[in-house]
């Protein structure tokens, strides 16, 4: 009886979330029309909703990433995924998203430590 209760619970959740997400795409939609009636760029055309069209400019902009790596420059051994994860309050996936980024831009190392991969602070 409660796996029932609770299934339908989550139904109702997810139709709520599906309600959020069209709400704001129709939001999207009335912006970026406003913007093309103005003789404005829309967002597409400005690349603004291009999360990675110029990653110098997202990596020093965003201030969340720089306290990742400064969680990175507090640890001796460097730190998984799921530690810095863990520390940083974002998901798992989110947070190895930006490991791999920074990893490709050198900003930090990636390395195998036995089993488990490991981010650590390039050398300066």
């Amino acid at each position: 009886m409660s796996n029932n209760h609770d299934f339908e619970a989550l139904k109702k959740e997810v139709r709520e979330l599906k309600q959020t997400v069209y709400s704001l795409k129709n939001t999207i939609i009335e912006l970026t029309n406003q913007l093309e009636s103005s003789g404005g760029n829309t967002p597409i055309e400005s690349g603004q909703y291009s999360v990675f069209a110029n990653r110098s400019n997202t990596l020093e902009g965003d201030v969340s990433w720089n306290r990742l790596i400064n969680l990175l420059n507090s640890a001796e051994r460097g730190l998984t995924t799921t530690e810095l994860a863990r520390k940083w309050g974002k998901s798992r996936t989110r947070t190895s998203e930006v490991l791999n980024i920074l990893a490709e831009d050198g900003q930090i190392v990636k390395y195998r430590d036995g089993r488990k991969i490991r981010f650590r602070p390039a050398e300066e």
